[in-house]
Parts: C-alpha cells; sequence; structure tokens
C-alpha cells in the first residue's frame, strides 16, 4: 500500500506569491462573501477614478435594484413562438441587445449585485490614499492552508505589513494593518447598472451611511445593512466614508484578548499603533431571496470576535477542508505540464470554495467582480458545481441545489405557459427568479437537465440524497418537462423550436432550429437517470422515461458524423465545440460510437477558431479525450496556449476586458482532471493522465459511465 498523499505539500506549493508586476488579484471568502484585495492587502487602489473591477466586498444577498417602477411589466416582453405544442410565449428582447425596449432594458440591469464596501489605506495626516508610486518592494503571499493573505510592502520608505482573512461561516473579515502613517478608511458605493460594475461613486446623493459608534448603518433604496466594527474606533469623515483608527495601546487595538490572543502566519506581538479590527456585514432589509436558513431582517450585535479568533478560525477550516477533501498528486512528474495542471487544480479548488460555495449559484465571475451585472446563469451551474461531489465537498453542492428547490413554484409557472408539465429551468436569473429578457437564454435547452445531472452526482458521493424528498421533486418535475419538451417525429422523438443550442452561434435561426447533437445525447442519458430515480423509489411508473430515451433520435448526422445539429444548418467551426459534450460531458449511452468522437475531436483541434471560444470549451475537449482513452489529447487539451485558458497568479482565467475571471474554467478544469485522473465507472484509472506521470490521487471520486439498460 503506498503512503497517503502529504495533502499539505501538494497544496502549498502553490501558495501564489505575487508581486507589484503581477496582474492577479488574491480573494478571501467563504462561498456566500468574499473581498478581492489589491498587492496593500486593501483595496487602496480601486473606487473612484480607478477602472479596477475586481476589488469588491460581495456577498449572495447584497442586491440592489433602482426606485421606481418598471417602465413595461414583465409579461410584455413574452412573445409567441410556434412549438410541437402549439404556440406558447417565450421571454423575448425587444430591441435586441444594442438597443433593447426600455422594458426589456429594466428587466436586464435589475435587480444588480452591489459591492458592499471598500477598505483602504489612508495617509494619517492628510486622509488622501496612497499613490502607487508611495508603496515599494509590494510582494504579496496567500496562504492557502490557512486561507490568509500577507501583503508586505513600503510606505514612503517604512515597512507596512497587512494580513487578511474572512472567517469561515459568517460574512466577516479580519485586518491586522502595521502601517505607520497609515489608517484604514471604509467608503461607500451606491449601485451600478452596469454590465461589469459593482459599484457606482457619482450619487452620493441616492444612498446613506451613517457611523453609531461600532455600527455602522447602510441604505440603497430596497437594500439595507450595517457593518459592525471591531477593534477601532471609527469616525465619520464624509458622507460615505468612515475612518478607522487603532482604539488602544497594548491591547492589539482594543481586540480585548491582549498581548496573550494567538498570532498567525508571521504576526508580531501587539504593540502601540497596530490596527487589528474586525468588520462584519449584517442584512436588515434585503429583495426576497431563496436563501434557505437566512433570518430577515437580523439587526446583529456588534461584533466581539477578535482578528487573531478569526485567522485562527479560517486556519482550522482550511486545514480541514484540504485534509478531508480529495486530491490529485502530480508531484512524481518531470513533465512542467504536470505541475502546472496540479497548480490549476489546487488554485480552482480554493477559488470555488471561495466563491462558488453558496446557496445561489454563483456569477460567472463569483464573488470578484460583476459581469451580467452579478446575476447566475443555469446553464453555467454544472460547470461551477459538479466538481464538488467529485473532489470530496458534497455538501458545497448540496448547499446550491437548494436554490432549484426554492425556485420550483417559478419553474413551473414556466413550465406551464410553455405547455409542458414539470418545471422549466431558465439561462439567466437573479434571486428575484425572473428570467432575464435576451435573444439567446430563454431558448437555450441545456440548463433543464442540469439539475437530474447534479443530483445523480450527490447521490453517488451521498447515497443517502436519493432519499431527500426535495431532490426527488427537483429530478421529476426537471425530467417530466423533458418529456414535454420533445419533438414527435414519426416512431422517434426530437427536439424543436423555439430553440438554440449551447454553441450560440444560430440566434436568428432560433424559430426553426431542431436537434442539436448535443442536447439530445444529454436528454437521452438525463431522462434514464431520472429513470433510475423512480425505480429506486419503486414509482409505478419507473421504465417509463427509459421507454421514452430509447425512441430519442441518435445525435449522429445520416453519414454516421458527429456534427452541431443531426439535420440542419452546417457546423460553424467557432464559439463552443458543444457537439464534443455528447461524449465527454455525457456519458458514452452506445448511439455515439468511439470513432465517430474521436474523428470529431480530431476535427475540433484542426480547425477550429479558438480564439472565439471560452473557458469551459478546453475542460470540455479533455473529457472527450479522457473518455476515449488518449491522455496526451487530453492534457494537450486543457493547457491549450490560447487567451481564453491562460490561467493567472491567482487562478483565474480572465476571458476579455470586463470578463477578468471565468468560474466556469476552473470547475471545468476540476471536472475534467476528476475524470482524467479517477476515470469513469468501470474504466481504467487514470485514462487521461500519462502513465510515466505517476499520478495518484486520493478522495476524488469517478465519473458516471455508460449505463446498463434498466
Amino acid at each position: 500500500m503506498s503512503a497517503r498523499i502529504d495533502r499539505r505539500a501538494v497544496v502549498s506549493r502553490h501558495d501564489p506569491r505575487l508581486t507589484w508586476a503581477d496582474d492577479a488579484i488574491l480573494s478571501v471568502g467563504n462561498g456566500r462573501f468574499a473581498v478581492g484585495v489589491d498587492r496593500t492587502g486593501t483595496q487602496t487602489f480601486a473606487g473612484p477614478g480607478s477602472d479596477e473591477e475586481r476589488l469588491n466586498t460581495l456577498a449572495e444577498w447584497g442586491w440592489h435594484t433602482m426606485p421606481g417602477e418598471p417602465p413595461a411589466p414583465w409579461e410584455s416582453l413574452l412573445r409567441s413562438y410556434s412549438s410541437p405544442r402549439g404556440p406558447v410565449p417565450y421571454l423575448d428582447l425587444p430591441g435586441g441587445t444594442e438597443s433593447p425596449s426600455p422594458g426589456a432594458a429594466w428587466f436586464r440591469e435589475n435587480p444588480h449585485k452591489v459591492s458592499l464596501m471598500r477598505f483602504a489605506l489612508v495617509d494619517r495626516d492628510g486622509g488622501a490614499r496612497p499613490s502607487a508610486a508611495e508603496i515599494t518592494g509590494a510582494t504579496q503571499h496567500l496562504d492557502l492552508w490557512s486561507g490568509t493573505i500577507r501583503s508586505s510592502f513600503r510606505y514612503r520608505g517604512r515597512a507596512c505589513t497587512v494580513i487578511t482573512s474572512a472567517d469561515p461561516e459568517r460574512d466577516a473579515i479580519a485586518l491586522r494593518v502595521e502601517a505607520p502613517g497609515l489608517d484604514l478608511a471604509l467608503s461607500f458605493p451606491y449601485g451600478s447598472t452596469g454590465w461589469e460594475r459593482a459599484a457606482s461613486w457619482e450619487e452620493p446623493d441616492a444612498h446613506s451611511t451613517r457611523c453609531e459608534g461600532g455600527r455602522i448603518r447602510r441604505r440603497l433604496d430596497d437594500l439595507a445593512y450595517d457593518v459592525l466594527v471591531h477593534g477601532a474606533t471609527a469616525e465619520q469623515t464624509d458622507a460615505h466614508e468612515v475612518r478607522l483608527r487603532a482604539s488602544g495601546t497594548g491591547d492589539a487595538a482594543g481586540t480585548g484578548h491582549g498581548a496573550s490572543a494567538p498570532l498567525r502566519i508571521g504576526e508580531s506581538a501587539p504593540r502601540d499603533g497596530v490596527l487589528d479590527v474586525v468588520l462584519e456585514l449584517v442584512p436588515r432589509e434585503v429583495p426576497a431571496l431563496p436563501l434557505p436558513g437566512r433570518a430577515e431582517g437580523a439587526e446583529g450585535a456588534v461584533s466581539t470576535e477578535s482578528g487573531a479568533g478569526i485567522r485562527a478560525r479560517s486556519a482550522r477550516f482550511w486545514a480541514e477542508h484540504w485534509e478531508s477533501t480529495g486530491v490529485l498528486d502530480l508531484g512524481q512528474a518531470t513533465d512542467p505540464r504536470a505541475h502546472e495542471l496540479e497548480r490549476r487544480a489546487v488554485l480552482s479548488r480554493y477559488i470555488q470554495r471561495v466563491h462558488a460555495a453558496g446557496t445561489l449559484p454563483p456569477a460567472e465571475t463569483g464573488l470578484l467582480a460583476n459581469s451580467w451585472r452579478g446575476k447566475f446563469h443555469l446553464e453555467m451551474h454544472w460547470w461551477h458545481a459538479a466538481h464538488f461531489a467529485l473532489w470530496g465537498d458534497a455538501a458545497s453542492l448540496r448547499r446550491s441545489l437548494d436554490f432549484y428547490v426554492s425556485a420550483l413554484p417559478s419553474a413551473r409557472e414556466t413550465a406551464r405557459r410553455q405547455g409542458c408539465r414539470g418545471a422549466r429551468w431558465p439561462k439567466q436569473i437573479s434571486p428575484d427568479l425572473h428570467d432575464s429578457p435576451s435573444d439567446i437564454g430563454p431558448f437555450l435547452l441545456w440548463q433543464q437537465p442540469h439539475p437530474i445531472h447534479l443530483a445523480e452526482l450527490l447521490r453517488r458521493a451521498d447515497p443517502a440524497a436519493a432519499l431527500d424528498p426535495t431532490l426527488v421533486e427537483v429530478v421529476e418535475q426537471s425530467a417530466l418537462c423533458l418529456v414535454d419538451l420533445l419533438r414527435p417525429d414519426g416512431e422517434l422523438l426530437g427536439l424543436g423550436a423555439p430553440l438554440i443550442g449551447a454553441q450560440e452561434r444560430h440566434v436568428e435561426d432560433r424559430s426553426r432550429l431542431q436537434d442539436p447533437a448535443f442536447e439530445l445525447a444529454y436528454v437521452a442519458w438525463a431522462l434514464r437517470v431520472a429513470d433510475r430515480w423512480r425505480s429506486r423509489r419503486d414509482a409505478r411508473d419507473a421504465g417509463e422515461l427509459t421507454t421514452i430515451a430509447r425512441r430519442i433520435h441518435s445525435p449522429l448526422r445520416a453519414d454516421g458524423v458527429l456534427s452541431t445539429f443531426r439535420a440542419g444548418p452546417a457546423m460553424e467551426r467557432s464559439d463552443h465545440p458543444s457537439h464534443l459534450l455528447a461524449y465527454g460531458m455525457v456519458p458514452p449511452t452506445g448511439t455515439i460510437p468511439a470513432a465517430a468522437a474521436s474523428a470529431a475531436l480530431d476535427d475540433a483541434l484542426a480547425e477550429w477558431d479558438w480564439d472565439s471560444t471560452w473557458g469551459w470549451d478546453y475542460p470540455a475537449l479533455a473529457m472527450t479525450a479522457a473518455r476515449l482513452r488518449r491522455p496526451e489529447t487530453a492534457v494537450d487539451a486543457l493547457l491549450m496556449p490560447t487567451v481564453k485558458n491562460r490561467c493567472d497568479g491567482a487562478g483565474h482565467f480572465p476571458q476579455r476586458p470586463g470578463l477578468p475571471a471565468y468560474l466556469p474554467a476552473n470547475g471545468g478544469t476540476l471536472i475534467a482532471l476528476a475524470l482524467m485522473a479517477a476515470g469513469e465507472d468501470d474504466g481504467p484509472v487514470s485514462p487521461g493522465l500519462p502513465r510515466t506521470w505517476g499520478a495518484r490521487h486520493e478522495g476524488i471520486l469517478p465519473l458516471p459511465g455508460p449505463l446498463t439498460e434498466l
């Protein structure tokens, strides 16, 4: 028996160590709340006058809607489309993306996620924030094993250190600031309707900030929350600025624990002028959110927690997290590709736990920055969350599945409106459960099987999930809608209009498209899985969904080629190569021969316009290659050197200006590596990694393999 993997060694060899020259932003958080920091360990180089959009304080409850009624009701955006079920209303985008109608624009912009505060260093005498020229020698170390960032720099020649940590359960951060000549200032913005902005600093009269001792009270129209301060003296210095100063000497700036409090990550003993402050955010009034267990209108007492206490809790949480979940050790390999894959795995696991482990499905930029105004895309939820079950963190997947439970009534209404049973899941949505107007989103289908797939992955990690009545209902309602969305075609079944495939390259043809290859394979597989859920509970109609699945068209064209559509438009080799998901993300179902999948993979690798792709496309390629037992192809695909597959020093995958992070790439990397290392049911070990690497893994589950018939 081989020795147990030294998990701390695997994790710690990938600790990010950054300098001023690195264009990457580190963050701390707990999955529901996170902050990003610059090289000072604060958010000094953000705010008014800065175009940096990654330095935010975001929480999954922090949504804001502009005051006033929408200029048109949401229902006015529905448009009738012909379907196999007759004329049915679908949400549309009057005016198009370039000039949407006022009603469509309002619902696209509202609600939007807002950055809840900015914490910045300011000069103790003049109150101005330091200039970049005054900060020299900046270095930063994220200790992944404790979830703590240590930032060191010099301000006007004086040595400074800031230690930044987040509470693993509460919406709170601890900041230990040893910076002669500098104080800490909190500033507060208004909400923004901008696509990628989380803050507006141009509307000071539209919101209120009131400092009441250790409590800062905030209101932005329908959003109200408090910031509780412990360990510092707070003084309001402007309409939306509060200055924090060390509140005493010898007692670690008033932490109440004195010099006996435990120190972390190279902390020195407390001394005069050291600011050790805890900032906790507590929602008072927030829009109605599907967040089970969240207390409404909680006032919250001023925290008595010390910074040292939060650092200790953070260290315990992260050590336990790394020890108790999955690990992939590629340390024996001399191939530099192995080191890079291991780095991406470790950093992606940290990022996903910080940014995507809450109750709401995350935005594609997580809690680092806004994209699509902070709204989340359910067709990306599988890429965000599937890895949790595969890498031994099933509890994080289970939390996010609560969203589907809460959203069932709304999804049932959508299905009813479209002439279907069950529940129809939208693409782009916010916590108000209103589908966002779009000429793409409402016509996508591939988010519909995701709850079935995610529930099945959770069941494999935790068999008790199969007995959870709420999950049983989500699986059943998702499957019923899939059945009714099928298009009769003689003795067989297909998928009919209105429809847009996952490639999203045929928007103008949505009223007549049919039978995208990936969706045919995914629906057929998901119905078989849902039937297994029926069988396990001895349902009288067990077997019915499998019978229906057998009638669904093969994804292949008549000439046996795996292309974007079974019939219809010719394949456009740009954007997502979604047809490859039919033999990768979807396990082999017997309808696609391995030779056809291999030929499609080779065609894509040779001919595709990779500059037009997105971050999850590379894990998609790697999964197909791993299912085909082509490890070299899988590795090269996952590390393809393209602009949207670059993994920065913090572990993020910047996609383009305005989209500086992309969590589907992180989650997809972890899913692909799970398949490459642990394989699939009844398949070989490490089918997607070179044998010479000596790969070892613990706590990683195989992915579903081919299903046998009921």
